[in-house]
């Protein structure tokens, strides 16, 4: 799986930038088929959740894309990969016709 960071308007540290890469490649333990991930982190200027964090994954015929923000990009980071975790077991369960047998 291919993974593109993108920091607008600061430099990210390598460590975060390490976290970003443990995160996602956990999402890549629950569902093999992600072929990219693109995380873009931002900072917004007026609100009290000023770090944002973006992260969109292409899987077979779609996109899943989760947007968060919080006091610290680790904290929105983890909360993005938990949605996009749930958006993939619920992906994978319509692959395989699991909703049809309820």
């Amino acid at each position: 799986m291919r993974t593109r960071i993108t920091a607008r308007h600061f430099k990210a540290p390598e460590s975060l930038r390490a976290h970003v890469m443990k995160r996602v490649d956990k999402l890549g333990k629950v569902y093999d088929g992600i072929t990219h991930a693109s995380v873009v982190l931002d900072r917004a200027p007026s609100s009290i959740d000023d770090h944002l964090a973006e992260i969109s994954i292409n899987v077979y015929r779609r996109q899943l894309t989760a947007r968060n923000g919080a006091a610290t990009h680790e904290e929105a980071i983890d909360r993005c990969a938990e949605s996009l975790r749930r958006q993939i077991l619920r992906y994978k369960s319509k692959l395989r016709g699991e909703h049809l047998r309820r």
